[in-house]
């Protein structure tokens, strides 16, 4: 079997289930489906869909002239490597530059969820944003029409209004100088904003911590015919920027990228691998394949081919990967004959530098993932299984471990979207119709623990997962013999 791999994993799953190591019993829920399979159920043409690939939501409004931060420089900062609250901070301070004579205050948090914490989210994510402007922070909702006596003895104030989404969480900042005078405050004359700015953030597990907990179900998959007679790579994510995901399946002749509708997979875009890169000198027999959906690009390789690439969202190739496979999450490593490399490089110049230690020894499978815990703190994680130990060993910033007895397809990411890594993997069984896909926990400093198996005769050739949206679990999606089975 080869290897798929993906980079931020965040999974629901839908499948009987035999017993897990926790012997807990399988749960059942009704879910709003995802928009990787919804809008397919419904016929209605996906948002982002072939006719207009690559097309990105409208941007933030343009930072305030003269403000003091240089906006490009400061906007450059804020790559999605942050939490989503610290991302939309950094977001709001490089368009509206420093505060510091202001009071930060925000309106009631409008959503159409049940979030029981609804309040504490607001406040932290008015002492976020305070703290980046460098403003003084108004505990407490306030309504628009008190905002100017609220801020009655500041230069000025920052007005935030917060609208969270299944998908986003939404900010509108404008900044107000309050009206000076008994009179004009006795006549609530609103002021005009100075300046306006607008973020947003997908959900990320800082933010689910306040939501209801997302637990991991079992029900039937969804079956549908696979686009490519061999996959060896199969990566989920929000491709083309309509906060959506996309699914991108690699195969031996070809790249497709689409997603589930009426029963089948529709692509938005398709490219033979003849027209990206050439033929790799000695191809293996059971190819060694690698994908992730990162910033809006896909990157991709296989043993198959000469080299690794980085594809824009028509799949149009951007630039050419500085080694052949890569490692999700994280960097690229080279192939050496049928092993992969121990320690991985930068994918790209513009990629950031490699922080987790290389391994010791070579192996056949990697995974790996870059999750926001819920303090908010970046973390990375990753696997590298040894063929012949048939062991992933695992590595983080705080340890390491490992998972025994396990298959050549492995990924790693949040299955429930709280902070904790998952690793999933086939079983090490060449009998398809013996094959399964278990899933573990991975709490540090406990080693990682068997949470749920699947079983999946057919022979699992390729597995990844799409990210979970604020009261939904993401879909988990492997192919299957010929089939793309759809777990939710």
């Amino acid at each position: 079997m080869g290897s798929s791999l993906i980079g931020v994993l965040v999974l629901g799953f839908g499948m009987a289930l035999s017993a897990s190591a926790h012997g807990a019993a399988p749960i059942t829920a009704r879910m709003t489906p995802s928009p990787l399979i919804a809008q397919a159920a419904s016929g209605a043409a996906p948002p982002g869909s072939a006719s207009a690939p690559g097309k990105t939501p409208d941007a933030p409004a343009s930072p305030t002239p003269g403000a003091a931060d240089p906006p490009s420089d400061q906007a450059a900062a804020c790559k999605d490597t942050k939490s989503a609250l610290g991302g939309l901070g950094c977001e709001l301070r490089a368009a509206l530059g420093a505060q510091s004579a202001a009071l930060v205050m925000h309106g009631e948090l409008v959503t159409d969820l049940t979030i029981p914490r609804s309040e504490a989210l607001a406040a932290r994510l008015t002492r976020v944003v305070a703290g980046a402007l460098g403003a003084r922070v108004h505990s407490g909702a306030v309504p628009r029409g008190a905002a100017e006596l609220t801020a009655r003895s500041a230069r000025r104030f920052v007005y935030l209004e917060l609208r969270l989404t299944r998908h986003a969480l939404e900010v509108s900042a404008d900044v107000y100088e309050p009206a000076r005078g008994f009179w004009a405050r006795v006549r609530a004359e609103a002021s005009e904003p100075k300046a306006h700015a607008f973020a947003t953030r997908p959900i990320d597990a800082e933010l689910r911590s306040f939501l209801p907990s997302l637990p991991l179900v079992a029900s039937a998959p969804l079956k549908v015919p696979s686009p490519e007679a061999e996959v060896v790579a199969l990566a989920c994510g929000d491709l083309d920027g309509d906060q959506a995901p996309e699914l991108a399946v690699v195969g031996r002749g070809a790249i497709q990228v689409g997603r589930v509708r009426g029963g089948r997979f529709v692509a938005s875009a398709s490219r033979p691998w003849r027209a990206l890169s050439p033929l790799a000198p000695a191809p293996l027999r059971e190819p060694i394949g690698s994908a992730r959906i990162q910033s809006g690009l896909l990157d991709v390789g296989s043993s198959d081919r000469a080299r690794g690439l980085r594809l824009n969202p028509d799949l149009s190739p951007r630039l050419t990967l500085a080694a052949p496979i890569p490692w999700p999450g994280h960097g690229c490593v080279n192939l050496y004959e049928h092993w992969l490399g121990r320690e991985e490089v930068a994918c790209a110049p513009e990629d950031d530098s490699i922080s987790l230690p290389g391994y010791d020894h070579r192996g056949d499978t990697l995974a790996g993932a870059r999750l926001v815990d819920a303090e908010g703190r970046l973390r990375s994680f990753r696997a590298l299984r040894g063929a012949s130990t048939r062991r992933a060993d695992l590595k983080s910033e705080r340890g390491t471990a490992s998972v025994p007895e396990v298959g050549a397809q492995l990924t790693m990411g949040d299955l429930d979207g709280d902070g904790v890594p998952e690793i999933v993997a086939s079983l090490p069984t060449r009998v398809a119709k013996d094959d399964a896909l278990v899933v573990y926990s991975w709490r540090e400093p406990s080693p990682p623990k068997e949470r749920l198996r699947l079983p999946a005769p057919g022979g699992v050739r390729a597995v990844t997962a799409c990210p979970a949206e604020a009261t939904q679990r993401g879909v988990v999606v492997a192919a299957v013999g010929s089939e793309l089975w759809l777990f939710q």
